[in-house]
């Protein structure tokens, strides 16, 4: 346990969030019989919502943690789309860069949950017929944002032109293609193991391994830091100079994973940007983490919830 004070006032930061906006929907009912058709139950639904899901999960994590945030992708133009932009911008959050593009469905995950468990989820997605090349690129103040986050989920809203023309001393990157090199220009990237196992080729089965591939990738791709998650076993930092430090996960009883990969890089971001150290940033993002994998579905932390037991942890 670290024994550190920091200051989580997050509200004078300034982040640019580039990546791939999605829906996750949540269909919850119950069931009562099986099929006469098959051996699966007969569904019912009672009540279904939604939410923002990838790089739009991201930006809600920010915004609730208190920091400005201003977006950069697309959505088609269709429900989900508008009811995405329609979301986020309720909440604050800038939407003027976000594309919306005719005749593209927006990416949506439609989770079937029967008696708190999920038993189905239903992805509609569709390859973009050509690269999209956002006309913002370039009018971008990259200067004017304390953060740049890129929220890859491989849907086609990062090319190599936003690392070609993008410089700073805070470039996160949530990973998602298997080769890292084409994340040259980031500071910090968070893969999780499979991730890393893809990029590095190395088969990971402990931690020798582990820091084994995470070096072999900064030497390749000259990032000073690689948070790779490792769910319930927690962080592992791997950085330049043989930096390497290890954060257990907090226990969480049933936990939901869905989405906190996003809340760790918002969290380690943010805190980041602030201390310059990255172990006290990673143990604050393990923390995040250990308190949205105990809610049901793609959620968020709040900075009450942070603060709180951050005073548990001694931590802030």
């Amino acid at each position: 346990m670290l024994s550190f004070k920091m200051d989580l006032d997050f509200s004078n930061l300034k982040v640019l969030l580039i990546g791939d906006f999605m829906i996750d929907k949540y269909v919850h009912g119950s069931s009562k019989r099986m099929s006469p058709e098959a051996p699966v139950p007969v569904f019912i639904p009672k009540k279904s919502f939604f939410s923002p899901g990838g790089a739009g999960n991201v930006a809600m994590n920010l915004n609730s943690l208190g920091a400005s945030v201003s977006c950069v992708g697309f959505v088609g133009n269709d429900k989900n789309g508008l009811e995405l932009i329609n979301f986020l911008k309720k909440e604050n959050i800038d939407c003027k860069n976000i594309q919306i593009i005719e005749g593209y469905n927006t990416t949506a995950k439609t989770r079937f949950i029967l008696n708190d468990k999920q038993v189905l989820r239903v992805d509609e997605e569709e390859e973009l017929i050509n690269p999209w090349a956002p006309s913002s690129i370039k009018n971008l103040k990259c200067n004017f944002y304390d953060i740049i986050i890129f929220s890859d989920y491989n849907k086609g809203a990062l090319n190599s032109n936003w690392f070609k023309n993008i410089e700073g001393n805070n470039i996160f990157v949530d990973p998602k293609k298997d080769d890292f090199s084409f994340y040259s220009n980031a500071n910090i990237i968070t893969p999780n193991l499979n991730e890393l196992k893809k990029a590095s080729k190395i088969e990971i089965n402990n931690n020798k391994s582990l820091i084994k591939a995470c070096k072999q990738i900064i030497e390749c791709s000259k990032f000073d830091y690689i948070i790779a998650k490792k769910g319930d076993e927690g962080i592992t930092i791997v950085g330049k100079e043989n930096f390497v430090k290890h954060i257990k996960a907090h226990q969480v009883e049933s936990p939901d994973v869905t989405g906190a990969g996003d809340t760790v890089v918002s969290a380690l971001s943010l805190a980041y940007a602030k201390t310059k150290d990255i172990e006290k940033s990673a143990e604050l993002a393990n923390a995040a983490a250990s308190i949205v994998v105990d809610k049901i579905g793609t959620a968020t932390v709040n900075i009450d919830e942070l603060k709180n037991l951050s005073k548990k942890l001694n931590i802030a």
